[in-house]
């Protein structure tokens, strides 16, 4: 077995990755992916590693969102033949209230409530560090994994000015006193106005975000096509000239079933243009919009609530397409149209 030491690396500027490590890992600023959950590290060897460790700084890491400095109280694994931090490390680390953090490739069985029992977490927890729009992991999709009931944060600057302990700790309703400890900060932080390293990472205990779940507008079954096209520029299949495609193409057989993603109202039902039939929700909370298009029947009225689920119409080919499917949109209160993956996939 290759050598592997746990440490508190230095605090320096994020790099950017360094490529494939020796042991077919890939390795950014001193973080080692784990290659897979089943990594056993026995809890002896852990303990003798940690009986060994010092304290030496913070680290750096590259989060997907950019640059960062991780506080002294996340643990890393490095060494050139070590293949990432187990499952077990997460665990018993957690035992000793230390927060281990690894970037981790999704496999096609897992799901949010499998990874957060692997590696000692939470589902809520582990889709809130990474933002994640959506409750279904997508194989082969990189995200952090860690330890610890509780979301990772990255300091940032307001108005010019980077915020204070005390900032965040407001406005996660959590006491400044307690993100200090989980976080190993000097008593200093607590009575200093003076701001955190914007880039910074945080541990906030306890702290979730509140998500809003979308559900697929049409039945997909592994095998199947997904979508026949994406959200971006495309040359369009029809009038072919390059053109801005505002949603997702989702092709299903004739008359398939299409379902309300969120709870809503109508505000749209009837035909436009080239999206032929036409259905549009409008949901609460910001005002999001969603569009269903090229319909072959609507079987909800403008004005009507509904509920996530509920059944609004049928795959056709109305309006400009070339054959049965569903063109999905999003769109913001402002009617600018949104990527439907960051909110399905």
């Amino acid at each position: 077995m290759g050598q592997r030491r746990t440490i508190f690396p230095r605090q320096h500027t994020a790099a950017a990755p360094t490529g494939l490590a020796p042991s077919g890992s890939r390795r950014w600023s001193g973080l080692v992916r784990p290659k897979r959950p089943a990594d056993v590290l026995t809890a002896g060897i852990v303990a003798a590693v940690v009986m060994s460790v010092a304290t030496i700084g913070a680290a750096s890491f590259q989060l997907p969102s950019g640059g960062a400095a991780f506080s002294e109280s996340f643990l890393l694994t490095v060494g050139a033949s070590a293949a990432g931090p187990s499952a077990d490390l997460f665990q018993t680390m957690g035992k000793l209230q230390r927060v281990i953090v690894g970037q981790y490739d999704v496999r096609p069985k897992d799901t949010l409530a499998s990874l957060s029992k692997t590696f000692g977490s939470g589902p809520d927890f582990l889709r809130s560090t990474n933002r994640l729009y959506s409750a279904q992991l997508t194989p082969g999709k990189t995200i952090l994994v860690h330890n610890g009931l509780g979301m990772l944060y990255q300091v940032r600057e307001k108005q010019g000015r980077p915020e204070t302990l005390h900032d965040i700790a407001k406005r996660y309703n959590l006491s400044p006193v307690q993100l200090a400890r989980a976080n190993q900060l000097p008593g200093v932080s607590l009575l200093s106005e003076q701001g955190l390293e914007p880039g910074r990472v945080l541990f906030l205990p306890t702290v979730r975000l509140r998500f809003t779940d979308y559900l697929m507008p049409v039945a997909w079954s592994r095998g199947q096509r997904m979508t026949s096209s994406g959200f971006g520029y495309r040359r369009h299949p029809v009038l072919k000239t390059r053109r801005f495609h505002q949603g997702l193409d989702m092709p299903r057989p004739a008359g398939s079933p299409v379902r309300a993603v969120r709870e809503g109202v109508v505000i749209f039902a009837g035909w436009r243009g080239s999206y032929g039939r036409l259905v549009i929700l409008k949901h609460p909370g910001g005002g999001m919009r969603t569009w269903y298009g090229h319909l072959s029947a609507i079987t909800v009225e403008p004005g009507q609530r509904v509920a996530a689920g509920v059944l609004i119409g049928r795959v056709g080919s109305s309006g400009l397409a070339t054959g049965p499917h569903l063109h999905f949109e999003v769109r913001d209160r402002y009617g600018r149209a949104l990527n439907p993956k960051k909110f399905l996939f």
